[in-house]
């Protein structure tokens, strides 16, 4: 790995996986709180004209709070939105993987399965 590599490596650790973002659409546009679940982002607040502003304004708290360099930021990534659709087999995708795993540490599992609307 080069220095700019471990630069980027260096940062990118410091930034979360995932954050949650509250919006609220006011008279001036809309408004956001950006926070964490394990509260290392908090205190984070945005606001933007419209929805599109409103990513680019999220990603720039954030890298901001994280004070993360002008030069690097656009080599880190981007956050953006997930479907909701993405989100549940996200959630099955990870039952399945716990069952998995129950099941090589006991070598039986008891779960519920619940029938679901298709979400492919």
């Amino acid at each position: 790995m080069n220095g700019s590599q471990q630069k980027i490596a260096k940062f990118r650790a410091v930034l979360p996986n995932r954050v949650i973002v509250n919006v609220e659409n006011t008279n001036d546009g809309l408004w956001a709180k950006v926070s964490t679940l394990d509260g290392k982002l908090s205190n984070c607040y945005t606001q933007a004209v419209n929805a599109t502003e409103l990513i680019v304004m999220i990603n720039d708290a954030i890298f901001t709070h994280f004070e993360i360099p002008e030069e690097v930021r656009r080599l880190i990534g981007f956050y953006v939105p997930l479907s909701n659709k993405h989100l549940q087999m996200e959630e099955m995708f990870n039952k399945i993987v716990s069952m998995e795993k129950q099941l090589d540490i006991e070598g039986d599992s008891e779960t519920t399965l619940t029938l679901r609307e298709a979400v492919c």
